[in-house]
């Protein structure tokens, strides 16, 4: 006789970028599991792989973790992680002054109202020149992963990471999809834009959107007021 499977319960979310809505489940004891190790690893690439990984598994597969935009990704992980362990959760914040022991402020936080912020004035669409331009896509995690590795001087691989992040190049109404041209021609095409122009490009990175929370505390040792802004999935676990 087969033993009983559990059956997860289903919840709806938006996607924020494409403000698709999609459904998703808690993670099981299997994921979790396999979470903690990842997170005992401290292995940046097996961390960023698990996370992908729960996220597909959790929307039934119907999230291609791999594309995702990587605030995408830290926002759908927070809501499956609301879900499967708690909606709060609980942080110590340390005064930037104090070095007394005592000088430290616990905040909860509910993970359902962490949101991502799209900055104003941030566009996909940027103009270059004449009725030339480009529609970037918002990079996956591993494409942010290759940026932070980057060196600003390795032209190159600057290059290389804002190619991967360029989705189409028009002129006027005519559009050229990236994943029809050749990379030397994408190069090529960025190689031949001015400082400015090419600074347009860089804003776009500049002015990504966020997971991101603001925070306000007073140390209760000196009475500072303290104000930040938590950003990213690792501000929150």
């Amino acid at each position: 006789m087969a033993l009983p499977i559990n059956t997860s319960p289903m919840y709806t979310t938006v996607i924020p970028s494409t403000k698709e809505s999609i459904k998703y489940r808690p993670f099981l004891v299997k994921e979790e599991k396999a979470l903690l190790i990842a997170q005992h690893s401290e292995n940046a690439e097996t961390m960023v792989n698990t996370l992908k990984e729960i996220v597909k598994s959790c929307t039934n597969g119907k999230v291609n973790a791999d594309t995702l935009a990587t605030f995408d990704l830290e926002y759908l992980f927070t809501q499956i992680r609301a879900k499967s362990v708690g909606e709060n959760v609980d942080l110590v914040f340390p005064c930037d002054v104090c070095t007394d022991e005592k000088a430290r402020v616990k905040i909860t936080f509910d993970l359902t109202k962490v949101n991502v912020t799209f900055p104003e004035g941030h566009n996909k669409t940027i103009e270059l020149f004449d009725d030339v331009g480009v529609i970037m896509k918002y990079p996956s995690i591993n494409i942010i992963k290759q940026l932070e590795k980057v060196d600003t001087t390795d032209i190159d691989s600057v290059f290389n990471v804002i190619s991967a992040s360029i989705e189409a190049i028009y002129n006027g109404s005519e559009l050229f999809y990236t994943k029809e041209q050749t990379k030397a021609d994408i190069i090529e095409f960025l190689e031949n834009l001015t400082s400015q122009q090419f600074a347009k490009i860089q804003k776009f990175f500049e002015t990504m959107p966020r997971l991101q929370q603001e925070v306000k505390y007073t140390c209760p040792v000196c009475a500072l007021q303290h104000n930040k802004v938590l950003e990213g999935l690792d501000s929150f676990f």
